[in-house]
């Protein structure tokens, strides 16, 4: 593999996971609305909106490319994308409970392992014993240890902030655990996310054949998974919005500049999302196991970034923070393992 390609891809795949592990920011600007109505209008863009706009403009004859491959390959990539939209649910509900910083961190770190590894020992089980193969699983592993580390730390600070807060612990200590648990379904299927751009290696090569450029190719994938996502997302959003009666908030007064908010949670995480799939046509046959474990760490990175930012560790102490830093420390001596992987294959 050429080392431009490769560092292209790694480049492509770092700011991809900036973009990620950002998209959830303007969330916190939007209190008048409930999680379902920032989630709703956030998924409309994401997954529906964005996605055919890029394809149609990026890919030559797009419907002749679903045509031309199996439908059982069209609805396995469809329902990869439902399984990820039941991770989408679960890390916005999480990441309210949480924090933007630890809910992050939990679901990556899952994602992390279940998207990197899974997908070497099922498609490439022959290089997983090789140096490459180690190589990869030993990132993951560094990863995977960074995460818990900003986990532990993430749990320092709710400990901390519940000290400051008199009579608020058992309603801390519920949250927590309901955040955790939501974080941790999220994790678990956020992966499929991944598995649902290695289903669809035979529409990207139908994209090729039929026009389009290879660094586009993954875009037609993107736009079946992502619908898939977006209508369990969708129909629970519904499902909450006329539970709890919540029609009217769409039109509250103070609430006209949570549309743009919306609006731009689904650009930049759509962003990510399609240049991660630039990322792994650069990182050759493994792209899926090298590149993915990059977006998640760096994603954990910025979204911890934003919430010292946002003052979402204000009040906690230096001890939390300090874990915080050695477990982003260690996210990034795995992406740097990970990138060194990549010239293995």
């Amino acid at each position: 593999m050429a080392p431009s390609q490769v560092g292209l891809g790694l480049f492509l795949g770092i700011i991809a996971g900036i973009f990620l592990g950002s998209f959830a920011l303007p969330m916190k600007r939007s209190k008048l609305w409930n999680w379902e109505q920032i989630w709703l209008i956030y998924t409309i863009w994401s997954v529906v909106i964005f996605p055919w706009i890029l394809a149609f403009s990026t890919v030559p004859r797009l419907f002749s490319v679903f045509t031309s491959v199996p439908a059982s390959t069209v609805l396995t990539v469809f329902a990869f994308g439902a399984g990820w939209g039941i991770a989408s649910i679960g890390i916005g509900i999480g990441i309210k409970m949480l924090g933007l910083a630890l809910g992050m961190a939990i679901v990556l770190g899952l994602n992390n392992v279940l998207g990197a590894i899974l997908p070497l020992i099922l498609y490439h089980k022959e290089q997983f014993l090789q140096p490459v193969g180690l190589a990869v699983s030993g990132g993951v592993c560094i990863m995977l240890a960074g995460i818990v580390v900003c986990a532990v730390a993430g749990g320092k600070k709710d400990k901390a902030l519940q000290r400051t807060e008199k009579g608020s612990s058992t309603r801390h200590t519920t949250e927590f655990v309901k955040g955790l648990v939501m974080c941790l379904v999220a994790g678990i299927c956020g992966a499929m996310f991944n598995f649902a751009l290695i289903a669809g290696k035979s529409i990207e090569k139908e994209a090729v054949r039929l026009g389009a450029s290879p660094i586009n190719a993954a875009n037609p994938t993107w736009c079946i998974a992502l619908l898939g996502g977006g209508v369990v997302v969708t129909l629970y959003c519904l499902y909450l919005t006329t539970r709890n009666d919540s029609w009217n908030l769409y039109g509250k007064k103070g609430t006209s500049s949570y549309w743009v908010h919306a609006f731009l949670m689904g650009f930049m995480w759509f962003c990510g999302v399609a240049l991660y799939g630039m990322a792994v046509t650069k990182l050759g046959t493994l792209g899926p196991s090298i590149g993915w474990p990059i977006i998640q760490s760096m994603a954990v990175a910025s979204g911890n970034f934003w919430g010292i930012v946002t003052g979402e560790w204000k009040g906690s102490g230096k001890k939390p923070l300090q874990i915080m830093l050695l477990g982003l420390l260690l996210l990034f001596i795995g992406i740097i393992i990970i990138g060194w992987s990549s010239t293995l294959s």
